[in-house]
């Protein structure tokens, strides 16, 4: 079970997760050997999952975001089993939540360009078996895109 400090260990981490450990503890006000133990500690209980890198997917040729929203002809487990698979496999699928509502699926994808999102839309997505119905809004400006942890 987390406690306030493994707590602030995370959010320390999710600002930056290059930081030394003597960094961290500083921060949080512990020594730097228990800190380093609790950082283990998360990583071993699955608590921390890995460490990544914040690109800027514009400045890196990935202009276009896409949000696409897919519904299924059936929500039987076959269907579902499938789809989900094959969506895993796919790079292009930066996301994947099943959702309540009208849809079934909301995906997120980057793209260089339009051009390169229809390519996929009709030689992909709109291939994959059990889908009913695609949906897609296009990102047309970003208001907030955080990756540290809410407060």
């Amino acid at each position: 079970m987390m406690d306030d400090i493994d707590m602030k260990i995370l959010h320390a981490l999710s600002n930056d997760a290059r930081r030394s450990v003597e960094s961290v503890a500083e921060e949080i006000g512990l020594s730097t050997t228990p800190t380093r133990r609790r950082i283990k500690n998360l990583e071993a209980g699955g608590i921390i999952r890995r460490y990544t890198v914040d690109v800027d997917m514009e400045q890196a040729g990935y202009g276009l975001t896409v949000y696409v929203f897919m519904k299924l002809q059936s929500r039987d487990q076959t269907t579902i089993a499938t789809f989900e698979d094959k969506i895993k496999h796919l790079p292009e699928v930066t996301a994947c939540a099943l959702v309540t509502g009208p849809h079934d699926y909301v995906l997120t994808m980057r793209f260089e360009d339009m051009e390169a999102y229809n390519r996929f839309l009709r030689s992909v997505l709109a291939e994959l078996p059990g889908v009913l119905g695609i949906e897609t809004s296009v990102v047309i400006g970003s208001v907030k895109n955080e990756v540290p942890l809410p407060h």
